[in-house]
């Protein structure tokens, strides 16, 4: 995915975001304004009545415009045209409040406009059954002060000073969900920005190794030429001894120089296939017996190479069948997927190494390749995880020896590309002892 694609996307996702969170403003704003106007409706509602009860009481007539005068969405006030008994007003509204389900705290005050004084006011809390109810005209502690009201001779003013917190309460539903969707809304943004900077670090890390393969490949190419020099040196003298056991050791050197580019040309190809996340093949038809022979052979003269190994034995049996055997696949990936299997045997190994390669036959189009060491086995518990990327086992004799736990993830690319299928049987071989049931094989099928 190149950089302009995810710049994209990463726009794409931050303009969803947005919407998101505004489009959930904009419900949970209609939700709230739909359950104040059905409050404010309710409260209208209640003093409607309230105020006919008193004009009954008092044995008078309302005024001809509605008594009820909205200043604010927490205060109204309500006209009557008689004096205001605060007992008889004060059950009128607990009552009345009551019946319509209005729970929220109230205070409210008497004005007469004659004298132009509040001549009584309280605190009402239908919450904690009146325990905080105040008497406001005594202490003077009404919090909105009652204006006069031209034309108008009495009436009430009462407020609802915690409506609001009352009207979010009710919303716990919506704020519940919003509080949700806010979670998951940074869940994902922190996703992206840790993406993102995985994105930057993977870059880097691609960046890096781009520059260890250029700077590998000036040595090769160096070391390639000294070997090419050495032969053509050697082969111009004469054929003693010495000359010949330098030939040798100069013959190894190209090899395994060009062991070497090879590896470093995997290694190119490893960054390809982590860009696309599958292996480009080359197929063509090959030999399958020759191509087994020419890797065992190369593989027999890289460890007689080495210093560990020079002073043991050990073998790699090829079991051939009759018949030539031809198949279709990537030359170099089967040799570097074969050559892979051979170095797990022989590393993890404490006994004298033996490898056996086997070609069986299973059908007309249908064989076998088996590849059975007696090294110290796999338990059965990591069987199913040998092929991970990066994985090894705990073990300590195991991780004495070298590696990144990335060949057998490399084989089943391999394998998987070629839809060819490989499965692994291995018993541990605990007192090192060398036992013909002990050892792990590795079976690739392959069609044909």
């Amino acid at each position: 995915m190149n950089k302009r694609t995810i710049t994209l996307l990463l726009i794409f996702a931050l303009l969803s975001i947005f919407g998101i969170i505004s489009i959930q403003i904009y419900w949970v704003q209609r939700a709230f304004d739909a359950n104040r106007k059905q409050n404010e409706q309710k409260i209208q509602v209640a003093l409607q009545h309230i105020a006919r009860k008193i004009a009954a009481y008092s044995k008078t007539t309302l005024p001809s415009q509605s008594p009820i005068n909205q200043i604010s969405s927490d205060y109204y006030t309500v006209s009557v045209n008689c004096e205001i008994d605060a007992a008889i007003l004060e059950y009128f509204l607990k009552n009345e409040f009551s019946k319509r389900n209005i729970q929220t705290d109230f205070e409210y005050g008497i004005y007469d406009c004659d004298s132009e004084k509040m001549v009584y006011g309280n605190y009402i809390s239908l919450n904690e059954d009146n325990k905080k109810s105040k008497n406001l005209k005594n202490k003077g502690k009404f919090k909105k002060e009652l204006p006069k009201w031209e034309g108008q001779n009495y009436y009430f003013g009462i407020r609802f000073p915690s409506v609001s917190s009352q009207l979010v309460s009710e919303m716990d539903i919506w704020i519940f969900l919003s509080v949700i969707l806010l979670l998951v809304i940074f869940f994902l943004v922190y996703g992206m920005f840790f993406i993102i900077t995985q994105k930057q670090f993977s870059q880097a890390q691609k960046q890096f190794i781009n520059n260890i393969t250029h700077e590998l490949k000036t040595p090769i190419s160096i070391l390639g030429i000294a070997s090419n020099v050495l032969i053509d040196n050697n082969l111009a003298q004469n054929s003693t001894k010495e000359e010949t056991r330098k030939q040798q050791y100069a013959i190894i050197v190209k090899e395994q120089t060009e062991r070497l580019n090879s590896q470093v040309e995997k290694l190119v190809e490893l960054l390809m296939l982590e860009r696309s996340s599958y292996v480009p093949l080359s197929l063509e038809k090959i030999n399958l017996q020759e191509i087994i022979q020419e890797t065992t052979q190369s593989f027999e003269l890289e460890i007689l190479a080495k210093q560990d190994f020079q002073k043991q034995d050990f073998k790699i049996q090829f079991i051939d069948i009759e018949n030539q055997t031809f198949i279709k696949t990537d030359k170099v990936h089967f040799q570097n997927m074969l050559h892979n299997l051979l170095e797990n045997a022989f590393k993890y190994n404490q006994n004298t190494p033996f490898v056996e390669i086997s070609i069986l036959i299973q059908s007309k189009n249908k064989l076998i390749i088996s590849i059975k060491d007696n090294g110290i086995g796999i338990d059965k518990k990591f069987q199913k995880r040998i092929f991970d990327k990066f994985f090894r086992i705990q073990n300590s004799d195991i991780h004495a020896t070298k590696g990144f736990g990335l060949g057998l993830s490399y084989i089943k690319q391999v394998v998987r590309a070629h839809k060819w299928k490989i499965k692994v049987e291995s018993n541990l071989n605990d007192n090192l002892s060398i036992n013909s049931n002990t050892g792990t094989t590795f079976f690739i099928e392959i069609p044909y």
